[in-house]
Parts: structure tokens; sequence; C-alpha cells
């Protein structure tokens, strides 16, 4: 048995999209961000830093932030994360990531950023 034979009337599918088609915002010289489909107070973004480029501010949470390492390598406190790194930035934390290779990264957070 499959997925597809659950039995509904009318299915409610899934919001989907391709990450190099969602549209994409410039944040800083660099950096570009992609907005995921996604609801209520967490959010779910893309972002791509090109090689040698640092986040342009210190990057503050007040609340939780999740962050998934994509491609490339992200530079964060003194440690290199791989691609296939999962990092839980919590409420009160702070930092000012970076990257020498370029990274794409997922983040779940708060919808201001």
């Amino acid at each position: 048995m499959t997925n597809d034979s659950i039995d509904q009337a009318q299915p409610i599918l899934p919001a989907s999209v391709l990450i190099d088609t969602a549209p994409a915002t410039d944040v800083a010289p660099g950096i570009v961000r992609r907005g995921l489909p996604s609801s209520g107070p967490v959010q779910a973004r893309v972002f791509d830093l090109d090689p040698g480029v640092t986040w342009p501010e210190v990057d503050v949470h007040d609340r939780d932030e999740l962050i998934y390492v994509i491609s490339g390598e992200l530079l964060d406190h003194g440690r290199n994360y791989p691609a296939g790194t999962y990092l839980h930035y919590r409420a009160g934390s702070r930092h000012q990531p970076r990257t020498e290779s370029g990274v794409r990264i997922l983040v779940f957070g708060p919808d201001a950023a």
C-alpha cells in the first residue's frame, strides 16, 4: 500500500517548490535569500552565501533558529560545519557566520529575518 491509495475525496496536497526557482532576494552583497512555503511563527528560507562572504552583522536570536547545511561549508564560532550538518541556535545565542568555499543553508526561524 502506498500513500497514493489514501482515500480522500479532495486531498490536500503539500505546497512544493524547487529551491532554485523560488523568488530570490539579495540580503547583502554575496548573500541571497529564497523564501519557501511555510506559515505561522516559523518560516523556512534558503540562504546562499558566495565564497569569502561573512554575514554583515552579528545575528542575535530572541527565539530558536535551526540550520541545515545543504552544500558547502559554514564557518561559525571558530568551527567548520560541512554539508550535512544540523545546527540548533537557542534563544539568546548570537553569531556571525561566514564561508570560505560558499555555502547553501536551510534555515527555520522566526518570521522576521
